[in-house]
């Protein structure tokens, strides 16, 4: 037996509450020692006690009173005195270190009382320092090291905090602050002697730390992070408590170690005065030096002891904890729970006794709870609790106890407490029992049963709260109650569930299923609709657990879910970047043709425009080319009913051609662009769409111009533009296809069989006119897709780009401009789609280039003022800087700045780059095919009319540099552009002007070629490349060095060649005109402006 001084303070704390003290008389308590730890401990209470016993005298008669003379009284009252001065004194004392404790506003502070009143002197605190003490001291610590706490200055105006900078002028992260604290040496000191007064009796009393205190002590210790995880430095427990065996339901714990009692003191102390040790040597080294630099330099080698001795101190914490287990309320056993899961150093023996007498004291709590609200148990400790044991992965029959007391508590008087929840204390509750519910072994024990009807009742407290308070929930805190259930299967039915070898989660068997799946579904609308108003706040991993927790309920019970929900669902999914291909197509299974007429424009675009997003590949994407594949090959409609995302497509098409007045116009453009981004080609469609918008030809012909494009947003129109021009590309990837040219020749002519030549121009031109009436509204996003549209199917509107040209000169300079800062910000693909549009249509742009170049210039900066080949690569790829060196040399412009960043991103520095480290850098397999034409192009120019650049081709270009094909069909990326390159391609057109030069006497050749070896014999240009057909004429007349680029219907000037051509002193001419009928010609004011115009549009 051992006797106990309690104190005087006690302390009244929780995770976030102050700590405050009150005086309490001095108090003499007993109890029976159950441990080996406390049998030496004797409280000076009891010590006064035993001194202080009167002497008396018995007189003869045996009952008459006991005699004390006045000498023994004098004694008696002498002795007294000073005793209750000494305690007195010792009292007032330990009182005003806490008041002063209690006070400090930062860690310094903490830290400079502790040194202050002699905590530091001797071992276990000096004899200064008492349990209550200790406990302040160091749950203010990690307090303070956990807050946006400033650990230098104290804030002057006595709210708060000042943020702590770091070396950088950053406000430090929590992390950082921690590790401050943790690197002064007086913190060692601190821990080093708590953990010796832990262990040690002191010389005229006994040191002993109550509930409240171990419970303090260890929520600080792990919030300071200081204790190394068992999985580095095993837990160690007494032999006798070590020596259980496994008890019914437990998983497999951590390592447990062994060992006495006395060999657990004897370590510690040990320990702790190595940590006094090497902060004395450290102290010492950097005494010796002069700069704060060097002594700086100097590392804190106590660190890794300090981190053992937190380690042993929590062990023996535990160890104490056990012995007095039932002295602790329901909050200092969730505390502890909490704490040792958070540091890593949880097991089953302390987690199991700690969850059976946390039971026991919300039992007792519930007998009070009707009388008094304020005795009901705190929702917190729930929430911690179960944290706990899923953080620390234990199971077993105290966690599971502790799972149906929880339930038990929700349940009482219809779920009152059920309100006094935070929405974390719910998500945490829902996301522990989701992930303890996932860690159960396969043995079907009487236990789970319990388990589970515990958890079903729980998750439907959860979901009843999110229907009630959806939006006091965080983006957190809803992804992880709507993973929780979806985890467990929570309101699936058993039939629906679909086998998944790929996770081990399982699904809980309901007693109220239907009512359970009502309440889900229910759940996912409101969750749905509250989530997609704050998008932005969702990190990453909570969109992927919102969206797959939504998801999985979506993959069991697909067929419940109304239209509106799919294309809501599925556009969130598409939103988040949540890209799941069987829960996409068991959405997509719901759009189909029998049913598409119940959905409405914005369902159907919302659904296809999130398959197209998330990738989701069509089975059938060629069944709707009614074009260039023959019927006979296309896939029959039978077929196309198989695969889901292919019905899918077929009924939001079917719906948008009969019904296009039921459309917005984003519902539209939507539909659109989903198709072509999807890679399915449907001239059906785009053709009604187009006729619809702007009149069919016979409806042209009448006045009627169609519904016109002033409700399309500057993005809708670019994404417009974009599809229709993207859906001609796509003729490249048709295997069968019918379409006999090559390029862009190709893309021209597939357009106008698509939709019709007039009306491929009038669309165009209608996008041209109402684009400009918009332009400043348009985001560089948007003026790249507009053009690259028009440039990709060879259609120039002169006063479009026009109004382009100018608006992107002033947006680049800042004087001028009156738009907003961040549509003035474009990218480089941006830069480079935009540019290459221009030189594409042989628009002169004046000053663009010029003016583009600092911005390129200053993205590509590594930050030392310069540019290297990596910092290159993270804003520009080797096409888009090929693309931009071929604009510059079609436009004419050659900024100092801007070409020799571009030859080192292609070749790297001084041209003379590793071919091989480039690809490493840019994650590619070389310079693509067309590219390499293309450089050899540029380098010419650059060699005419540049040389002061001094800039050359490596060394044996392309060998090494170009891109090796590795597939024989060539796929077409999205707002990528074809760089152009030699392509000897005749058309018709050609053939007729040929023979018309024939008849006339002009002798001449078709597709005459200059390769490199000619430039380098005869005009003495050197392109240090091997031989390569590099320049072509669609008609020369040799002996008079003349040329001819012949311009007509589907037929594209190759500017490289012309312009090339001119340089080399050829004379390139090229007929101007209106129409080609009959071999007439029309010339108006020498501009080419076309009535019907296969490249031109006014």
């Amino acid at each position: 037996m051992y006797y106990r001084w309690f104190g005087t303070l006690t302390i009244l704390s929780c995770l976030n509450q102050e700590i405050s003290v009150n005086a309490l008389s001095s108090t003499t308590s007993y109890r029976q020692s159950r441990s080996v730890t406390r049998k030496a401990l004797i409280s000076s209470s009891a010590n006064r006690k035993s001194k202080s016993r009167l002497l008396m005298t018995v007189s003869a008669a045996g009952d008459s009173k006991p005699k004390t003379s006045k000498k023994m009284k004098h004694a008696n009252k002498k002795n007294n005195q000073k005793k209750n001065n000494y305690f007195s004194k010792e009292l007032g004392q330990a009182k005003a270190i806490n008041k002063e404790l209690i006070n400090a506003s930062t860690t310094k502070e903490i830290l400079d009382i502790f040194i202050a009143k002699g905590g530091a002197k001797g071992s276990a605190g000096g004899d200064t320092f008492n349990s209550v003490n200790f406990s302040t001291c160091l749950h203010r610590l990690a307090r303070f090291a956990n807050q946006h706490d400033n650990y230098n200055q104290r804030n002057q105006g006595g709210e708060g905090h000042k943020n702590t900078n770091n070396k950088n002028g950053k406000s430090m992260t929590t992390d950082e602050k921690r590790r401050l604290v943790l690197s002064d040496p007086r913190t060692a000191i601190l821990i080093a002697s708590l953990s010796e007064a832990i262990v040690e009796p002191k010389s005229n009393k006994a040191l002993v730390f109550n509930n409240r205190e171990l419970a303090n002590l260890g929520w600080a210790i792990a919030k300071l992070k200081v204790a190394p995880p068992s999985s580095i430095y095993p837990i160690v427990r007494p032999t006798e408590l070590a020596k259980g065996s496994k008890r019914s339901g437990q998983n497999e714990g951590p390592e447990i170690v062994s060992s006495n009692l006395e060999d657990m003191h004897h370590d510690i102390v040990v320990t702790a005065r190595k940590v006094r040790t090497q902060v004395l040597e450290v102290a010492k080294e950097r005494s010796t030096l002069k700069t704060a630099a060097e002594r700086a330099a100097v590392k804190n080698k106590w660190i890794p002891t300090l981190s053992q001795l937190s380690g042993k101190g929590l062990d023996m914490i535990a160890t104490q904890v056990l012995d007095i287990l039932h002295d602790f309320n329901s909050q200092e056993l969730a505390n502890l729970l909490y704490a040792f899961a958070n540091a890593g150093r949880a097991d089953h023996i302390l987690f199991e006794a700690l969850s059976e007498q946390l039971v026991i004291r919300m039992e007792d709590k519930s007998k009070l709870r009707d009388q008094d609200k304020r005795k009901r148990p705190k929702p917190q400790e729930f929430s911690n609790s179960v944290w706990a044991f899923a953080s620390a992965g234990l199971r077993g029959e105290g966690q599971i106890k502790l799972i149906d007391g929880v339930a038990d508590t929700l349940d009482h008087n219809d779920g009152a407490i059920v309100q006094d929840f935070k929405p974390q204390e719910l998500s945490n509750t829902a996301w522990g029992l989701a992930t303890l519910l996932g860690k159960r072994d396969s043995a079907d024990l009487p236990m789970y049963k319990t388990e589970d009807k515990a958890a079903l009742r729980i998750l439907r407290w959860v979901g009843k709260s999110l229907l009630e308070r959806a939006d006091d929930f965080k983006s957190q805190e809803i992804a992880n109650s709507i993973w929780a259930f979806a985890t467990v299967g929570f309101g699936a039915a058993s039939a629906s569930i679909q086998s998944n070898t790929n996770n081990d989660y399982i699904h809980l068997q309901s007693d109220r299923e239907l009512e359970d799946r009502e309440l889900v579904t229910k759940v996912l609308d409101v969750v749905a609709d509250s989530a997609l108003q704050r998008l932005p706040r969702f990190r990453p991993q909570e969109l992927n657990n919102l969206a797959w927790g939504i998801g999985q309920e979506l993959l069991k019970r697909h067929y419940y879910f109304k239209p509106q929900d799919i294309g809501t669902i599925l556009w969130s999914f598409a939103t988040f970047e949540y890209f799941d291909e069987e829960v996409y197509k068991a959405a997509a299974s719901e759009l189909t043709l029998r049913k598409s007429y119940s959905f409405k424009p914005q369902e159907l675009s919302n659904t296809v425009w999130a398959l197209a997003t998330a990738g989701a590949t069509p089975q059938y994407a060629d069944a709707f080319d009614t074009t260039i594949i023959p019927k006979a090959k296309r896939p029959p409609l039978s077929k196309v009913t198989k695969d889901p995302i292919s019905e899918c497509f077929a009924a939001a098409t079917t719906e948008l051609s009969s019904r296009p007045h039921q459309f917005k116009t984003q519902e539209i453009k939507d539909i659109l662009w989903s198709l072509s981004k999807a890679g399915i080609r449907h001239p059906g469609v785009f053709k009604s769409v187009a006729e619809h918008l702007v009149g069919s030809d016979e409806d042209a012909s009448n006045g009627n111009r169609g519904r016109g494009l002033d409700d399309f947003s500057p993005q809708g129109l670019g994404n417009l533009a974009w599809a229709y021009a993207k859906q001609a590309q796509l003729a490249a990837d048709v295997s069968d296809s019918t379409i006999g040219s090559t390029g862009r020749l190709a893309v021209y002519e597939t357009s106008c069989l698509d939709i019709g030549e007039q009306l491929v121009h009038r669309l165009f031109s209608r996008i041209a006119e109402t684009g400009i009436e918009k332009l400043n509204r348009f985001k560089p996003q948007d003026l790249s897709n507009t053009c690259w549209a028009f440039a990709t199917l060879g259609l120039l509107h002169n006063a479009f780009f026009n109004s382009v040209s100018e608006q992107v000169n002033l947006r680049l300079s800042p004087s001028k401009s009156k738009t907003p800062g961040a549509i003035n910000k474009f990218k480089a693909q941006e830069i480079a789609n935009l540019v290459w549009s221009f030189a594409t249509l042989n628009c002169k742009a004046s000053g663009m280039i010029e003016n583009f170049a600092p911005s390129i210039v200053q993205m590509c900066s590594s930050g030392t003022g310069g540019y290297t080949e990596e910092s290159i690569a993270r804003c520009i790829k080797r096409q888009e800087a090929a693309n931009l060196a071929w604009s510059c040399a079609v436009l004419e412009e050659y900024p100092k700045s801007l070409i020799p960043l571009l030859y080192t991103a292609l070749f790297g520095k001084d041209s003379q780059g590793d071919p091989d480290h480039l690809k490493r850098i840019y994650d590619d397999e070389g310079i693509q095919k067309q590219a390499v034409m293309t450089m050899s192009y540029v380098q010419m120019a650059l060699l005419i009319e540049a040389p002061d650049l001094g800039l050359c081709l490596p060394e044996n270009f392309p060998d090494g540099w170009q891109q090796i094909d590795k597939t024989s069909k060539k796929r077409i990326i999205a707002n990528e552009p074809d760089t152009p390159m030699l392509r000897l391609t005749t058309s018709k057109l050609q053939q007729n002007i040929s023979r018309t030069f024939q008849n006339i006497g002009f002798d001449h050749v078709l597709e005459h070629t200059i390769t490199t070896n000619e430039l380098d014999s005869e005009y003495g240009i050197s392109l240090n490349t091997g031989n390569q057909e590099l320049l072509s004429l669609d008609i020369a007349k040799l002996d008079e060095l003349i040329g001819v680029e012949v311009d007509g219907p589907g037929h594209f000037r190759s500017n490289e060649d012309w312009q090339g051509h001119n340089r080399l002193g050829i004379h390139c001419k090229q007929p101007t005109t209106n129409k080609w009928t009959n071999g007439t010609e029309t010339q108006i004011d020498g501009t080419l402006r076309l009535e019907n115009p296969p490249y031109s549009l006014l």
